[in-house]
């Protein structure tokens, strides 16, 4: 009976805490805890056994949760590269570079004819 009190608090805590995280690797480290916390009072028996279970879930989860977040992550800043219009905003900025460029040209180019001119006169 009282594992069975223990195993349905741990896993309404598990679920809780999950659906209040932000990320993968705080989801997991938060259900592999629970897991790990289950499977160690299963083996163990006992308070020891449980916290180790626990520990060593919380690392593993928290290292897998990790990983996709980071595989997330890299598919996410793979898209918007391939995206159109991040296209078309890096080909506007290059343009608007060049133009920015050949305006000040002009404007030089401008200057030292004024200042032959005046040389001249």
């Amino acid at each position: 009976m009282r594992t069975n009190t223990f195993v349905a608090m741990t896993l309404a805590v598990a679920a809780a805490a999950a659906t209040g995280c932000d990320n993968s690797a705080k989801s997991g480290a938060l259900i592999g805890a629970g897991g790990g916390a289950l499977m160690g009072q299963a083996i163990g028996g006992n308070t020891k056994g449980t916290l180790i279970g626990a520990g060593a879930g919380a690392l593993g989860g928290y290292l897998i949760g990790n990983e996709m977040d980071k595989e997330r992550a890299r598919k996410e800043a793979q898209a918007r590269a391939n995206n159109p219009v991040h296209q078309t905003n890096d080909r506007t900025d290059q343009l608007e570079a060049d133009n920015e460029r050949l305006r000040a040209e002009i404007e030089n180019e401008r200057l030292r004819r004024e200042l032959e001119a005046q040389r001249d006169d």
